[in-house]
């Protein structure tokens, strides 16, 4: 009798695990719901805006992320005072059963000021979102986020303080002119070449100036004004008078001799493989398109300066030289007493004793220690807010890229790497880029008169 009745246990032993079994299946299914559909991590939003301050015409990047139950809808509105502007709506649709809206929603959001009726001054961005989550009784996780913000739509102005009204070709000199607002950016332009300004605090708020430096072949000054960008990105330009004085060419004869050739010419195949012909052909190939290459590179690396000046006062001559070539001259270059070749030397060329020291002509940061193409082994200073000095055929490199140096600090020893016939230096002085006449900077009272009493 005890038998049978543990046989009719059994199956209710076994009914109770089945039921139990169920349960638990129930429980983790309605845990995987509640978590799937009841999460409760709200989306994030986040707008790219640097600057509250904005002008006539924005766009800013917004990014809506919700990895879980994806996004539902957003709205932007745009409220000043009484008026609410809305900006952007969007709605999505759940893509399935178990899945929800995208997780990612990317958009710019465009703010024109003028189509919206926005006055200048104050507004309030607002952005609201919601995800797919049965949270809320079904309406979801919810976030709202506000950005203040500040209108300005009007230009600013601009007012020429100082500055030369006649240039010569391959000379310098500084702007000084006024904003009535912080500016973002500004600078001059002259024929299509661009000079940043920078603040001129020792006169004060408001005060902007820019070095600028002529190129050495310009004969009409077409274009010159001063263009200004303030915070809001609202553009500002005021044209200037700005002429040339003219200037005498001066002419000089290069003679390519074939022992010149035999020497350089395997040099320079190291380092451009690409070079092919004659001797001849391989002279022209570099003095022409290895010569574009460097002027390309010289202009690029000048075009990124420090917004700190370093220099002070006149730029040194390497001590104990003599001049051997002058700035802006026109070559002519003779192989067996045939013309071959036209170029300008954009420097001066000095030499002194063999290896001499080569010193820094001014204090400031080498930007540039290597080798490079014509100019042979070359260091660059960044004397800051544009100025630099380029230092040419050296033997021996001293120093390296991010070094500060002072004025007379060594630099290298002189050589004749490059296109170098002897052991000189080629000493250049470039503003943003533009060769202009280091002769100039030598003298400390054209530093003085021409661009130092600008800066105080």
């Amino acid at each position: 009798m005890a038998v049978s009745l543990k046989r009719m246990d059994r199956p209710k032993r076994g009914l109770r695990r089945l039921v139990i079994l169920l349960v638990l299946a129930l429980i983790v299914v309605a845990g995987f719901l509640a978590v799937k559909f009841l999460e409760m991590e709200p989306p994030v939003i986040n707008l790219s805006i640097q600057n509250r301050l904005l002008g006539r015409q924005s766009s800013l990047p917004l990014r809506i992320t919700d990895k879980k139950s994806g996004v539902r809808d957003f709205v932007i509105l745009l409220r000043q005072g009484k008026h609410d502007i809305v900006l952007m709506h969007r709605q999505f649709v759940r893509k399935g059963g178990l899945t929800g809206g995208p997780p990612t929603v990317a958009e710019t959001v465009k703010i024109d000021a003028a189509a919206l009726g926005l006055s200048d001054g104050r507004a309030d961005l607002l952005i609201k979102a919601h995800d797919f989550s049965y949270w809320h009784w079904g309406q979801g996780n919810e976030t709202t986020v506000s950005y203040p913000l500040i209108f300005d739509t009007k230009a600013p102005k601009l007012s020429f303080v100082d500055g030369p009204r006649l240039i010569k070709p391959g000379s310098a000199g500084i702007i000084i002119y006024r904003a009535n607002e912080e500016l973002g950016k500004s600078g001059l332009n002259i024929n299509g070449y661009y000079f940043p300004g920078f603040p001129v605090k020792a006169r004060g708020r408001g005060i902007y100036g820019a070095l600028i430096g002529l190129p050495y072949n310009t004969e009409k000054i077409k274009t010159a004004f001063i263009s200004a960008v303030d915070r809001a990105g609202n553009e500002g330009r005021l044209n200037i008078g700005l002429e040339v004085r003219k200037t005498i060419k001066h002419r000089d004869r290069i003679n390519i001799s074939e022992s010149f050739l035999k020497l350089k010419m395997p040099q320079f195949a190291q380092n451009y493989p690409e070079m092919k012909g004659t001797l001849l052909e391989e002279f022209l190939y570099v003095n022409n398109n290895i010569r574009h290459r460097n002027a390309a590179k010289i202009r690029e690396i000048c075009l990124h300066t420090s917004p700190q000046r370093f220099w002070k006062g006149r730029f040194e001559r390497m001590r104990r030289s003599s001049r051997r070539a002058g700035f802006a001259d026109y070559r002519t270059y003779y192989y067996k007493g045939r013309v071959i070749d036209h170029q300008v030397h954009k420097g001066l060329d000095l030499a002194s004793i063999r290896h001499a020291r080569i010193q820094a002509a001014n204090a400031g940061q080498v930007v540039y220690a290597d080798y490079l193409g014509i100019y042979g082994n070359v260091v660059i200073l960044d004397h800051g807010q544009g100025l630099f000095s380029l230092y040419a055929h050296l033997s021996q490199i001293k120093v390296a890229v991010g070094d500060m140096v002072k004025k007379g600090g060594l630099l290298g020893r002189s050589g004749h790497t490059g296109m170098a016939g002897g052991d000189h230096l080629h000493f250049s002085i470039l503003v943003d880029g533009v060769f202009v006449n280091p002769v100039e900077w030598w003298d400390k009272n054209w530093v003085r008169l021409n661009v130092e009493q600008y800066l105080r």
